[in-house]
């Protein structure tokens, strides 16, 4: 009996995702238009947002949301691979 074990989301399938879930208020490159900025847009270029965050405050964030802010939950739309590919393709967005 063979076990068949589904690949994890690639980088690529992280930037999709971020182009289609994320981009539209954080920019395509992570960083948001002064319109969503000036709203408390994150901008995932902000040096010291990216050294103080960690990575399981990020995937709360978009699995949850964040209550009395733009940040909508994306648990259900999003499986756990593709959470945690996002977290490191916004990691990669800091660098």
């Amino acid at each position: 009996v063979w076990l068949v074990v589904p690949p994890s989301a690639s980088a690529a399938d992280a930037a999709a995702v971020f182009k289609r879930k994320c981009a539209p208020c954080h920019g395509k490159e992570g960083e948001p238009n002064k319109v969503f900025a000036k709203q408390g847009v994150r901008s995932f270029k902000d040096a010291e947002w990216q050294k103080t965050a960690d990575d399981a405050a990020i995937e709360k964030s978009i699995r949850e949301g964040k209550q009395g802010t733009m940040m909508a939950s994306f648990d259900k739309q999003l499986s756990d691979e593709e959470v945690t590919a996002l977290v490191a393709f916004i990691r990669d967005l800091g660098k």
